[in-house]
């Protein structure tokens, strides 16, 4: 008997249907997981003493709190400080699995020079000949550190520019400080007090400044209430995640929030329904009201609403000016529950934004966000540990990896109060240098980063405020030394000042700002893309849904 094709397909079938119920695939779909989960480049964790050491993430500027499982002295885990001030026990998607990114295939192991590989004493030559040749710039992506002291006395002793690349909250609060002369890092959000948030775009549930602060706020007061303590209003023409879950949220047309802005001041001042006054938008509610989609009535609705409930603050995803001065007329910029002055900087870098032109050389620390690139003609030195794929850099030079430097944590961004804690290097760094070393290795008047670090605890020490949050909870009067201080830091304790106070913030708003752009919030986090994922956060990130794409509305 010759068999047929038909013969053929009906025993190709019968095989593939007669192993789905054979152990057979399945055993195969099991040994290659294994396989694929121990490639030779991985490495396995040594037997030996586990132990648990308390530290702080420090992959973005927002500061969460870290418990890190260590075996025979590597990480092995990580999880949530529950009693850290700021993130509560949470962490980001990209946190949970940051011990594994040391060893991601990205990572940085040499530097190189327009992609071929080069040494450091190549790379210093050709910084030392940039400085001694035409304009420079330093950009740091993290102000405040210990490193960033480094940085700036580099940049003041060698007439560089000192720039800074700021995350979405810092741009969100920049207004305040052009109105009020406060640098924005000596203001923060009053999350704790407020009781209703309207928010223009920012992802308060998405990955919004520190993860867990927002969404610990939402879970005890506001989630699964039709009436809840804390009403969030999301104004935004998706339906994101923090859309979805907030009291109301408010469908407007794409680039039209900062119409609906002009429009809520203009009805709470013509109504009568704050009692701060300020310059009034110059268009009619009906006229900014055609802009957003919504109608007049809408929006009248929607103002009394805000004031139903005090204190009221609003919220944007970037530098939004009409949004800011809505904060003026509701009465809540150096109010309880808006916007407050805590301690910090004194003084704000040029933001990255404004360097342009033609310069000899920029240096970029491995703070930065891979996607930010100066708008200049300049030879680029660039420090990251991990290489994120596309780049303009001439020089690329690794830095240490997580875990693997000693640095500071100052407060984060929009925090009301002001913290610092220390991480110290848990993991040996191989072959990387900090851009401050490189820098105080050029011209050792810069400093040293630890000299830095102990500087900062003696001022916080000799100031007396506040205390200690962590293993061993204690206000910093009761420390004998700063000495003491410095190595509780060290062992993962946090320090935590007082909370920003109402009052010492005159804002003159002389008139009513223009329309402005609104800003997109780019990946789970304001403003900031991880370069590489370790798979850990990969999984995360699809068994949460967390890239989910949101519903455009038709408006």
């Amino acid at each position: 008997m010759i068999p047929t094709r038909r013969d053929l397909f009906a025993w190709g079938g019968g095989l593939a249907g007669g192993m789905l119920f054979t152990p057979v695939p399945w055993k195969v779909l099991d040994d290659v997981s294994i396989w694929s989960q121990n490639w030779p480049w991985i490495p396995q964790p040594a037997r030996g003493p586990v132990e648990e050491k308390l530290s702080s993430c420090t992959l973005c500027p927002n500061a969460c709190g870290m418990r890190v499982r260590m075996a025979a002295g590597s990480p092995v885990g990580l999880s949530g400080m529950a009693g850290h001030p700021v993130s509560r026990g949470a962490l980001c998607p990209l946190g949970f699995g940051a011990h594994q990114l040391n060893w991601h295939p990205s990572r940085l192991r040499n530097p190189l020079h327009r992609g071929r590989k080069t040494s450091w004493e190549e790379a210093t030559a050709a910084f030392r000949k940039a400085l001694g040749e035409g304009p420079i710039a330093i950009i740091d992506g993290r102000t405040g550190r210990a490193a960033s002291t480094v940085l700036e006395r580099f940049a003041a002793a060698h007439g560089a520019t000192y720039a800074a690349a700021r995350t979405a909250e810092e741009k969100a609060l920049g207004p305040y400080q052009r109105w009020t002369g406060v640098p924005t890092s000596s203001l923060g959000y009053d999350l704790e007090n407020a009781r209703t948030i309207v928010s223009f775009g920012a992802p308060l549930l998405d990955g919004w400044a520190t993860p867990g602060r927002f969404t610990r706020l939402w879970s005890e007061r506001a989630a699964g209430s039709s009436n809840p303590a804390l009403r969030l209003i999301q104004v935004e023409p998706v339906q994101s995640r923090t859309a979805a879950f907030a009291w109301r949220w408010v469908n407007v047309r794409m680039g039209s929030e900062s119409a609906l802005a002009s429009a809520l001041a203009r009805v709470l001042m013509e109504e009568r329904l704050v009692t701060a006054r300020g310059p009034m938008p110059s268009e009619s509610v009906n006229e900014l009201a055609g802009k957003t989609g919504l109608a007049a009535e809408t929006i009248q609705s929607l103002a009394r609403a805000l004031v139903e409930r005090g204190p009221v603050v609003a919220i944007s995803a970037g530098d939004n000016p009409s949004v800011a001065a809505l904060n003026v007329v509701l009465g809540a910029v150096g109010a309880r529950g808006g916007i407050l002055r805590r301690g910090g900087g004194t003084k704000s870098p040029v933001p990255v934004e404004a360097l342009s032109g033609r310069m000899r050389a920029v240096l970029i620390d491995s703070t930065v966000p891979w996607e930010v690139r100066p708008n200049v003609d300049a030879e680029v030195f660039r420090f990251a540990a991990w290489h994120g794929g596309t780049t303009t850099a001439d020089w690329l030079l690794p830095a240490p990896g997580f875990l693997e430097a000693l640095t500071d944590v100052p407060t984060p961004p929009a925090s009301a109060i002001e913290t610092y804690a220390v991480a110290t290097p848990l993991m040996a760094a191989e072959g990387s240098k900090d851009a401050a070393r490189f820098l105080a290795e050029i011209d050792p008047a810069a400093g040293s980063l630890e000299d830095a670090i102990k500087a900062r605890c003696e001022a916080i020490y000799h100031a007396g405020k506040g205390g200690l949050i962590g293993p061993e909870p204690q206000p910093v009067k009761g420390l004998a030394s700063a000495d003491k201080l410095y190595e509780a830091l060290g062992n993962g304790a946090v320090w935590t000042g007082e909370a920003g106070t109402p009052g010492g913030l005159r804002c003159d708003l002389k008139e009513w700002p223009g329309p402005s752009a609104m800003e997109s919030p780019a990946g789970w986090t304001d403003g900031w893309t991880a370069p590489v994922l370790p798979p850990l956060a990969a999984k995360l990130y699809r068994e949460s849904d967390l890239r989910q794409a949101p519903a455009r509305s038709d408006v």
